[in-house]
């Protein structure tokens, strides 16, 4: 069972842009599952045995990236990586969400209706069973849409588990005459679809205007602010007041139209639509810290509370996409990330950090309530540390620390011989 008890919080996020930041110093996680948010004397925490104190360290939840296009495995053969999604997940991304999966030969660049029903079914089955980093909660299986599918196939394909389409404009068709009949089947077995803004960035993608978006009314608009290149500024205006869709941002995409979107966002009291993804490997955004990053930009140039930053990546992305994680309330699967500012940082804590541009740290993610990792191989070191049953959970040698932080599970067992000796 992954019951936990984290205690001596300082600050609680919510992960709900509406919430914000929540009372309490302590969370108490049964089965996975947060089951009490409150002060330490008053909540139940019978039965538990491992205690995390965080020392005065922040709490939020683990972030969504909603924009990746994978593989079947922990690999991105456009970069050569190895390992990136592991280390998305150690450095605080606990959830990612396929905009389809791409790779040499893949079907999607063949207009190819079997291979890429094919290919959705299995990538959905692969990642049903395979967890990167151990832990690391990958929705795959998206559907790239192509000339040649059928109505069955989209029952067949919700039979087996499929529930996304890949972003439309990102390859495959998008003229809206070819694919308003898919979206009609797409409804109607409750696929999620999103249309990407953003002229061709590779073969094979299109350019999709905002009237073309407004005519498909998609979930999301993939990269609003670019994909990476960015878009006239008068068709994220129109998304923005005509709309009913999630916009999303990422990190590479065009920076003004970023920051931008953000402040008309704000002034409109519409944070709650914008969610975050890194678009990796193809948008330049292989980077295990690419939500992070993202935070950092949107609340240190944009006046913006670094909790709503937060809710961005976290609250908002799961209400869009109906999952069961994402904020800090009880009944929700606990994946959860314990961050702090960086040795030295302009700001005090994790917060503050982030509002003055400083990228910070996390020194535990947790999945599930399970103890995952103390820290990503390139994240940010934190001015603090937890503590697991009284031990300190970090290592402080250089080598270890530049080089082998210590995941749990894999490194467990070498940490605390490393910590016996001192």
């Amino acid at each position: 069972m992954n019951d936990l008890i984290i205690k001596n919080i300082d600050k609680i996020v919510s992960g709900d842009i509406n919430k914000g930041i929540i009372p309490g110093d302590t969370i108490v996680v049964r089965d996975g599952l947060i089951a009490a948010i409150g002060n330490y004397a008053e909540v139940d925490r019978s039965g538990i045995e491992t205690e995390v104190d965080v020392d005065g360290q922040i709490v939020c939840p683990g972030f969504i990236d909603c924009h990746i296009h994978n593989t079947l495995d922990d690999y991105a053969p456009q970069r050569g990586a190895v390992g990136c999604y592991s280390d998305a997940l150690w450095s605080g991304t606990t959830t990612m969400i396929s905009e389809g999966e791409q790779g040499p030969g893949w079907p999607r660049f063949y207009d190819d209706p079997i291979g890429c029903k094919a290919a959705a079914i299995l990538a959905k089955r692969v990642f049903d069973r395979y967890r990167p980093g151990g832990a690391l909660k990958f929705h795959g299986g998206a559907l790239v849409l192509v000339h040649g599918l059928t109505e069955q196939d989209f029952k067949e394909m919700h039979d087996a588990g499929v529930w996304l389409i890949a972003e439309i404009g990102g390859g495959g068709l998008s003229d809206p005459k070819e694919v308003a009949p898919m979206l009609e089947w797409a409804r109607k077995y409750d696929f999620f679809y999103s249309v990407h803004l953003a002229p061709p960035s590779i073969p094979g993608s299109s350019w999709v205007t905002s009237e073309n978006i407004l005519q498909l009314k998609p979930q999301k608009v993939a990269h609003t602010n670019g994909g990476s290149t960015g878009v006239e500024w008068s068709h994220i205006q129109r998304l923005m007041d005509e709309s009913e869709s999630a916009l999303e941002l990422v990190v590479n995409g065009n920076f003004v139209n970023f920051n931008k979107m953000i402040r008309y966002m704000d002034k409109t009291n519409q944070l709650n639509r914008l969610v975050m993804g890194s678009d990796a490997p193809t948008g330049q955004a292989s980077l295990p810290g690419a939500i992070n990053r993202e935070i950092v930009k949107a609340a240190s140039l944009n006046d913006i509370p670094a909790w709503k930053a937060i809710a961005m990546a976290t609250g908002n992305t799961a209400d869009l996409y109906h999952l069961n994680t994402g904020k800090i309330e009880v009944g929700r699967e606990a994946d959860l990330q314990v961050i702090d500012n960086p040795p030295g940082s302009c700001g005090t804590d994790a917060l503050k950090a982030i509002e003055c541009g400083d990228p910070f740290g996390n020194s535990m993610v947790i999945v599930d309530g399970r103890i995952i990792a103390f820290r990503g191989h390139d994240s940010r070191p934190t001015a603090r540390f937890c503590y697991v049953n009284g031990e300190k959970a970090f290592v402080s040698g250089i080598t270890e620390h530049l080089f082998f932080p210590p995941q749990v599970g894999r490194h467990y067992e070498a940490l605390k011989d490393m910590q016996s000796k001192g």
